[in-house]
C-alpha cells in the first residue's frame, strides 16, 4: 500500500483520462456542479475557464446563458503541505481511505438521449446523503442541446420521481447537421468489426441498434455480431472508446490420435522412497513393471476433428483435422479388433523398445542381482546370469534360476528354483519354493525350504532344510553335515554327518510344514502356560490378601485383581483352544502313511540323529551302505536303496525348455 506522498505525486504526475467539458449555466456554480456530475469529480478538484459571461436579462427577456470550459485540476503538493495532511490524519491507514472513498456519498444524476423514437430523460437518485436532480439542471442542459420542445411537465415529475428509468419527454425533430456519425472497419483478417462514432451536438440524435446493424451489412458485416455488447455501448453514451460489434470464430484444429500407456515405459526416471525413519532402501529400484493376463496395457485415443472458423463477414476458414496413429505391439499382447486396446495375453514383464510394447514371460538379470538392478519381483520367471549379492530380493511367479551363485539374500519363487553356483548364506539367506523344487550345486549356512525337492550336487553344510518330499544330496563329494534337514519321505546321501561326529537332525515320514507348525503350537503353547502361571500367582496372592483384610481391597489393588481375572480366564480359554488344535495335529499324523527313510551310501556317522516320525534313532556307531526305515513302530536298518534321479534329470530339461 502507498503511503500519501506516493499517492499524491501519483496523482499530480497521472494525465486525466477524462476529456473536458464545455458546459453552458446559469451560474459558474452550477457550471461546475454539473461537469462535478459528469466527470465524476469533486468541484474542489476542478479547474475551469469561462468563455462567455452570461446576464441574467431584463424580467427573463434576452437572457444569456455562461459558457464555461471546465477540466480536472492538476494539484500540487510541496512537502510541508504532505506533512501537515499526514499529522490530521493521524493514524487513519490507506485502507481506512479507500473504504471511506468507496463509501462515499453520491449525487444523484441525469442524462438526455435523443433517438428517432423521442427525446428521452434518465433520472438516476442520490445514494446517501447525496444531493438530488434539480430541476433546473435538466432544464439548464435541455438549453444547452437547444432541445425547446421538451414537455416539462413530464421533466418535473420524473426529477420528483427518480426511476432510474429512461422516460419519453419529447418527440424527436430531424437534425442532420447535429447528428451523431460513425464509420465501420474490418480488420485485414476480417475477424473483428469496429464501429467508430462521433458524438451528437446540441439536439443532435445518437446512434441506436438499427443504424448500426444496418451499417454493418452494408459494409458485408454479417455474422458474429454482438448485439448485446452494441447495446451496452449505446446505454453508456461513451464514444471516446471504439466498438468492436462483430467477432469472427477462429479455426480449432484438431488434436493428433496419441496412445496413452497404462503401464511405466520410461524406466530412466527411478524414483526412492523414504520410510518412516527418513531412510531409503537403495534396493527397491522398482525398475519391472509386471502385469497379469487381461491387464489393458495401452488404450488409443482417437484424432479429434478439426472446426473451422468463420469470419464476420462469412468466408469460411479451413481447419485441419488431427492425424491418425496406431498401437504398435509385440509378442504377449492382445490388440481390440478395432485396435484401440492393448491387453496382455500373459504374464510377465512389459518390455519397451522402438515404440513397440511386449509381454515377456521371462525377465533376464545381465549381471548380478546389485544396487544397479535393485530388488527383482517379478511375475514370470527370472534369469541372472551373475550372483544375487548380500540383502538383495528376488521375487518370482515362474523359476529362478541363477547361473552364478547366491550369497546372503532372499529368493522366493512359485516355480523352482535352480542355482548353479551354490548358496553361501552365513546363516541368514533364505531360499523357497512355494510350488517346486531346488537345485544347487550346494548349500552353506542357509534357510531353504522347498514344497517337492531339494536336490544338492555337492554338499549340505551347517543348514536349516526343508522338502515336502525328498532331499538328495548326490554327487561325488555329496555329504549332509549339520544343521537340521526335514523331508517328508526321503533324505538321501553319500555321507551323513562326519568323522568328527558333527550333530546332524534328519527328520522324514512327515511334511515339515506340518511338523513346523507342530512345534509353532507347542512354543506358543508353553509361552501361554508360562504367562498363566504367572497371572494365577498373582491372583492367588491377591485374592488371599483380600481375604485377609475382612473382603477389602484398597481401589488400586481391586482394579488390578479384576482385570487379572479377566486376563486369567481368557488365557485358559486360548489354553484349550491350543489342547485342542495340538490333539487334533496329533492325530493326523497317527492317521499317515508309514512312510520315511533315510540313505547313506557310504557312511552314516556318529552324532547323526534320525527320526521317522515320532520314533528316534542316535547314531552311535558308523553305518556303511545303509537305509533306515519304519517297521512295526520301530527304526530298522537294512541295504542302501539308490534314489530314482531319472526323473529328477527329466523334471531339470523340462524347466530348461520352458525357460
Amino acid at each position: 500500500m502507498k503511503n500519501l506522498k506516493d499517492l499524491l505525486t501519483t496523482l499530480d504526475d497521472e494525465e486525466s483520462t477524462e476529456d473536458e467539458v464545455e458546459v453552458y449555466a446559469d451560474s459558474v456554480r452550477q457550471a461546475l456542479e454539473l461537469a462535478a456530475d459528469e466527470l465524476h469529480l469533486d468541484i474542489s478538484e476542478l479547474d475551469y475557464e469561462i468563455i462567455e459571461k452570461g446576464t441574467k436579462g431584463l424580467l427573463g427577456m434576452g437572457r444569456q446563458p455562461y459558457k464555461v470550459l471546465i477540466k480536472p485540476a492538476r494539484i500540487q503538493y510541496d512537502e510541508d503541505d504532505i506533512s501537515a495532511i499526514e499529522q490530521k490524519l493521524g493514524k487513519i491507514s490507506d485502507v481506512d481511505l479507500e473504504l471511506r472513498n468507496a463509501d462515499k456519498d453520491k449525487h444523484g444524476k441525469s442524462s438526455i438521449r435523443v433517438t428517432k423514437t423521442g427525446v428521452w430523460l434518465k433520472v438516476t437518485p442520490p445514494k446517501g446523503d447525496g444531493k438530488k436532480v434539480d430541476v433546473n439542471d435538466v432544464t439548464t442542459t435541455l438549453y444547452s442541446m437547444r432541445l425547446n420542445s421538451a414537455d416539462m411537465a413530464k421533466v418535473e415529475k420524473e426529477v420528483k420521481k427518480a426511476s432510474g428509468k429512461p422516460v419519453k419527454i419529447g418527440e424527436w425533430v430531424p437534425n442532420p447537421e447535429f447528428d451523431s456519425t460513425m464509420s465501420v472497419e474490418i480488420t485485414e483478417d476480417e475477424m473483428k468489426a469496429v464501429v467508430h462514432f462521433s458524438p451528437p451536438r446540441f439536439a443532435g440524435r445518437h446512434m441506436d441498434m438499427d443504424d448500426i446493424l444496418d451499417s454493418l451489412k452494408a459494409n458485408g458485416v454479417v455474422t458474429g455480431i454482438n448485439e448485446e455488447k452494441i447495446a451496452e455501448y449505446l446505454e453508456n453514451m461513451n464514444y471516446s472508446q471504439p466498438l468492436i460489434a462483430a467477432e469472427g470464430v477462429r479455426p480449432r484444429h484438431g488434436r493428433d490420435a496419441y496412445i496413452d500407456y497404462k503401464v511405466r515405459i520410461d524406466k530412466s526416471d527411478v524414483t526412492f522412497e523414504e520410510d518412516e525413519k527418513g531412510q531409503v532402501n537403495f534396493r527397491d529400484l522398482d525398475l519391472l513393471e509386471n502385469v497379469v493376463v487381461g491387464q489393458v496395457l495401452a488404450v488409443k485415443v482417437p484424432a479429434e476433428e478439426g472446426v473451422p472458423g468463420r469470419t464476420v463477414t462469412n468466408r469460411i476458414i479451413p481447419a485441419r483435422s488431427g492425424k491418425d496413429t496406431q498401437i504398435k505391439h509385440g509378442k504377449g499382447t492382445i490388440l481390440s479388433e478395432d485396435g484401440t486396446e492393448l491387453t496382455a495375453e500373459i504374464n510377465g514383464q512389459v518390455v519397451y523398445q522402438s515404440g513397440k510394447i511386449s509381454v515377456e514371460p521371462v525377465y533376464y538379470v545381465k549381471g548380478d542381482v546389485s544396487l544397479e538392478t535393485g530388488n527383482i519381483v517379478f511375475l514370470g520367471s527370472v534369469v541372472v546370469s551373475g550372483s544375487v549379492m548380500d540383502n538383495f530380493t528376488v521375487k518370482a511367479a515362474g523359476n529362478i534360476e541363477v547361473k552364478g551363485s547366491v550369497q546372503k539374500a532372499f529368493l522366493e519363487a512359485e516355480g523352482d528354483v535352480i542355482i548353479r553356483q551354490g548358496i553361501m548364506g552365513r546363516e541368514e539367506a533364505r531360499i523357497e519354493s512355494t510350488g517346486g523344487s531346488i537345485y544347487a550345486k550346494f548349500i552353506q549356512t542357509a534357510n531353504v525350504i522347498a514344497e517337492k525337492d531339494i536336490i544338492v550336487a555337492e554338499g549340505i553344510m551347517h543348514s536349516h532344510a526343508d522338502a515336502g518330499e525328498r532331499i538328495l544330496c548326490h554327487g561325488r563329494r555329496a555329504r549332509i553335515v549339520g544343521g537340521v534337514l526335514r523331508a517328508g519321505e526321503e533324505v538321501n546321501a553319500r555321507y551323513i554327518g562326519s568323522d568328527s561326529f558333527t550333530r546332524t537332525e534328519i527328520r522324514v515320514g512327515m511334511n515339515p510344514k506340518v511338523l513346523q507348525q507342530l512345534s509353532d503350537l507347542e512354543e506358543n503353547k508353553t509361552s501361554v502356560s508360562k504367562e498363566y502361571e504367572k497371572v494365577k500367582k498373582d491372583v492367588t496372592t491377591l485374592t488371599h490378601q483380600k481375604t485377609t483384610a475382612g473382603g477389602k481391597l484398597p481401589k488400586d489393588r481391586e482394579e488390578m485383581l479384576n482385570k487379572l481375572l479377566g486376563q486369567k480366564q481368557k488365557m485358559e480359554m486360548r489354553l484349550n483352544e491350543l489342547n485342542l488344535e495340538l490333539e487334533e495335529l496329533k492325530a493326523y499324523l497317527g492317521m499317515l502313511e508309514h512312510k520315511g527313510k533315510v540313505n547313506a551310501e557310504k557312511t552314516a556317522f556318529p552324532g547323526v540323529e534320525i527320526y521317522i516320525k515320532d520314533k528316534r534313532f542316535n547314531v552311535k556307531d558308523p553305518y556303511s551302505n545303509i537305509k533306515f526305515m519304519l517297521e512295526a513302530g520301530e527304526i530298522r536298518l537294512s541295504e542302501y536303496e539308490a534314489p530314482d534321479m531319472e526323473d529328477m534329470q527329466q523334471h531339470i530339461r523340462t524347466v530348461r525348455r520352458r525357460r
